[in-house]
């Protein structure tokens, strides 16, 4: 139990930056909207940094899940890391040059054939957070969960402070006396306000959000300061091949999941008539917002979670240990489930502002669709750690590949007759189809005792009668429908505590589950 205690922590330390940032970048898309020219810029923004998001799956390589299986299969994690880096340096200065070079046809394939300077920019951003990346995986690696955080949330106050810097205090500045009547003998004062006037125009705005990431990248590679030294003990070619073999797959599962993601508002932006896309997308949008909890969550966990099943993976209670987990892990997204559903007659005005959003019927009606397909993508996260302990990487791009398919084929058909509605069914069949097909493959692959019926009867008191009462509310008056919810809970709350007291843990196993130490 105290491993699992200790897993809990470190999620919740991870959860610190990560709830941090989210929250941070929610309040400077008000700043965004108030100081670029108009809906035309920021969409400049979100179109960048969609292409980026699915460039860093390939410029990262997989080398942070390669870091730590080889780390584990090695002994030897700053061998590893050294390895890592190096690969990632050298490559990454290949795609900045190559960049450099084909930035005006990359940028006119874009859209944006005029700001050649845009796309050096993001490969320099995707290749020190793909180096960063491995720097946090160290941290990971070595258990070190607060220095982590502190520099996550270094960089998130240092891209923070150069948005308010440049987009807020240079066109402040610009207009002070001082700066627009320099005295001809202070020339650098002069060559200042000139800078500043230029950063103060309306064109600049856009290439300021830009810069501001750019900074905050670059500053964090270099906080990790000593890890680094381990770079000294050079790439190991021969450890380099079977990293990659492992790693490169990886991309694909990306890629895949990346598609999960995104391609959902691309569909809606073709597939649905011109004067009502826009309109569809942000409400999409909006309601995706109610699921910020779960996410959040999850996305810590993984942080906590990777390093920790690979430490574990030699131990002869491995899947003893892995099943448990599972277990504790329905128990937090089922509790986070039901809670979201209980407060979201609260929730939703106080996250979506406008009553257009939040009395929005098709939006109402999709909440807990997304909420149920965000469980699905965290036991997902969870069952898909077979594929990477046991080196089957190109099994787990195929799972992924499923989930991409579903998410095309089901929003192509589906939006034109019903908009996101289609969207949100489609994602809860993708993540739900991940779910069965990696629970498939990973107990014939790596097999863990999970403890299935329970795990369904947890899921199905966690998510029914909540969603039925959700669904249903006016066969109800308000005092029985807060009554109903608050029974939900305790229902749910009150089933966790009697399986604690009477359902065993998953008892110990024999040791057959090592790594494969064949792969190096």
């Amino acid at each position: 139990m105290s491993i699992i205690k200790k897993l809990a922590s470190q999620t919740a330390i991870y959860g610190i930056p990560t709830m941090v940032g989210r929250f941070l970048n929610y309040l400077l898309v008000p700043i965004y909207l108030n100081k670029l020219s108009g809906s035309a810029d920021y969409g400049v923004v979100s179109v960048m940094f969609t292409y980026a998001s699915f460039m860093a799956i390939v410029v990262s390589l997989g080398m942070e899940t390669a870091f730590f299986r080889f780390a584990k299969l090695t002994n030897e994690p700053a061998r590893v890391l050294a390895t890592a880096s190096h690969t990632l340096i050298f490559l990454g200065l290949a795609f900045i040059l190559a960049t450099q070079w084909l930035a005006i046809p990359i940028m006119e394939f874009i859209g944006y054939p005029y700001h050649p300077e845009y796309a050096v920019w993001f490969a320099i951003i995707l290749v020190t957070d793909a180096l960063a990346s491995l720097g946090f995986a160290w941290l990971r690696q070595q258990n070190k969960a607060w220095k982590f955080a502190t520099i996550r949330i270094t960089n998130i106050g240092i891209n923070i402070a150069a948005n308010l810097f440049f987009l807020i205090v240079c066109p402040w500045l610009s207009h002070q006396p001082y700066f627009q009547n320099p005295t001809e003998n202070s020339a650098w004062i002069t060559q200042f306000s000139l800078w500043l006037q230029l950063q103060s125009l309306p064109m600049q705005m856009v290439a300021n959000i830009f810069i501001s990431n750019l900074i905050a990248s670059i500053v964090t590679v270099l906080l990790f300061g000593k890890i680094w030294k381990n770079l000294g003990l050079g790439l190991d070619y021969d450890l380099l091949k079977p990293m990659l073999k492992y790693s490169l797959p990886l991309i694909i599962v990306g890629l895949a999941g990346m598609a999960n993601e995104t391609l959902d508002r691309i569909f809606l932006k073709n597939l649905l008539p011109a004067e009502t896309a826009d309109s569809e997308i942000g409400i999409y949008g909006a309601f995706y917002k109610l699921s910020l909890v779960l996410t959040l969550f999850i996305q810590a966990f993984r942080f906590a979670a990777e390093p920790f099943f690979f430490s574990k993976s030699g131990d002869k209670d491995a899947p003893q240990t892995y099943a448990n987990v599972m277990r504790y892990f329905v128990y937090v997204t089922g509790g986070i489930f039901i809670a979201t559903m209980a407060i979201m007659p609260w929730l939703s005005p106080l996250l979506l502002q406008k009553p257009e959003y939040y009395q929005n019927s098709s939006g109402i009606f999709i909440i807990p669709i997304l909420l149920l397909a965000n469980v699905c993508l965290g036991l997902y996260y969870n069952l898909s750690i077979w594929y990477k302990l046991s080196g089957h990487t190109k099994m787990g791009a195929a799972v992924a590949g499923i989930g991409a398919m579903i998410t095309i084929v089901g929003n192509y058909y589906g939006i034109p007759e019903y908009g996101f509605t289609a969207s949100a069914v489609t994602t809860l069949v993708a993540y739900g189809s991940m779910v069965i097909v990696a629970y498939i493959a990973g107990q014939k692959f790596y097999p863990v005792p999970y403890q299935l019926p329970l795990l369904l009867m947890l899921l199905l008191v966690a998510t029914l009668p909540i969603t039925v009462l959700y669904y249903n509310p006016m066969e109800w008056g308000q005092y029985q429908l807060n009554l109903g919810r608050l029974a939900a809970v305790t229902f749910f709350a009150t089933v966790i505590f009697l399986v604690e007291k009477w359902v065993p843990k998953i008892p110990m196993t024999e040791g057959k589950f090592q790594v494969n130490q064949s792969d190096l």
